[in-house]
């Protein structure tokens, strides 16, 4: 099936019709497992709770219970393990509290207070949330009104830089959800980390027969390079079938988008349950109703339907498929268009 996109169509795509989230995992060996190599970052890995958390003695819930911890607290993640919870999650984390389940605990790096980079250039970066969480405000300033709280491994384009009163470094992101009066928000320095042109370039870009298969029964992602599996990933893929079956492509590629259902002026109301998600990391549409892979900061719970139709992964596993698939992009290309004789083949089945 062959599907062209043209300017009109991908705006369209854009603006009008990003309803759908998503969820999903990592590599099939080093899937959903901690990150072994740290390099020289000094990062540590924590995890914050989604929703309210429960501490016991051994990966068990018959074990006893030791704490819990609210939405948007946080911990330190020693290790994981698997243990007996649901049929598609076993995975649980080791923490100086205890053990909890995975599925609603985000792992995030969390990294020292960042340098405050005050010439961004014409163009700007990448920015990547490098604490639990960091706020969305109005103004540089502590004292602004917030907008939105950002989550650890959301990503935004820094587009300015300044500094309020007391000296303290502000960046100023694009907030890309077209109802909004403003087109901005601004996040303190400290809290946002510049994303490497390592962590973006291409991967394998000269590999032939690139394709990509979504398994809806099974809840997987794979990656092959002709026959040859290189890459595959658990998902969380839309439920009641909403994430439609199909030989597909590879139309459109942005490393952050602001996803949401929020009505537009004088538009019509939405159905289903209202979601604003800023900062969407690593976003590959697969067709032109708004369907995407991408990373997913609202959950950890992969293997079971959960999304209103695109296809979640976590968020390391989106970057790399964002990566591996084609169309190539620049690094500083936020709109990267393709049409069905260059973008990857996806099949849903």
């Amino acid at each position: 099936m062959t599907h062209n996109i043209t300017r009109r169509q991908a705006l369209g795509l854009l603006t009008g019709l990003l309803g759908h989230t998503a969820l999903a995992s990592a590599r099939r060996t080093l899937a959903r497992n901690l990150p072994a190599d740290r390099g020289s970052d000094a990062w540590v890995l924590k995890g914050r709770a989604i929703h309210t958390v429960v501490f016991y003695e051994e990966a068990s819930t018959q074990s006893p219970r030791l704490a819990t911890r609210a939405r948007d607290q946080s911990f330190e993640i020693l290790g994981e393990v698997r243990a007996p919870f649901s049929a598609h999650n076993n995975l649980w984390y080791h923490t100086p509290l205890g053990y909890v389940h995975s599925a609603w605990v985000l792992p995030v790096r969390v990294y020292p207070p960042q340098p405050f980079i005050e010439d961004i250039g014409a163009w700007g970066f990448w920015g990547e949330v490098a604490q639990i969480y960091a706020e969305g405000r109005t103004a540089p300033a502590e004292t602004a009104p917030r907008q939105y709280r950002f989550y650890g491994g959301s990503v935004f384009h820094v587009i300015d830089a300044a500094r309020d009163a007391e000296g303290n470094g502000w960046y100023k992101v694009l907030d890309d959800f077209p109802p909004r009066d403003h087109g901005f928000q601004w996040v303190s320095a400290s809290d946002l980390r510049r994303i490497p042109r390592a962590e973006i370039a291409p991967i394998h870009p000269f590999a032939g027969e690139k394709h990509l298969v979504i398994d809806l029964a099974a809840q997987m992602l794979t990656c092959y390079e002709g026959e040859r599996e290189v890459f595959a990933t658990q998902a969380a893929t839309g439920t009641g079938g909403r994430t439609p079956r199909g030989e597909f492509c590879v139309l459109l590629k942005q490393a952050s988008r602001h996803m949401s259902n929020r009505p537009y002026p004088d538009g019509p109301e939405p159905t289903g349950d209202i979601f604003d998600l800023p900062g969407v990391p690593w976003v590959v549409f697969f067709d032109l109703i708004g369907n995407a892979i991408h990373g997913a900061y609202w959950h950890n719970d992969y293997g079971i339907v959960r999304s209103s139709g695109c296809v979640n992964v976590p968020i390391d596993a989106a970057r790399w498929i964002y990566r591996w698939t084609y169309p190539i992009g620049g690094f500083e290309d936020g709109f990267i268009q393709s049409t069905c004789r260059v973008g990857t083949p996806i099949v849903v089945r």
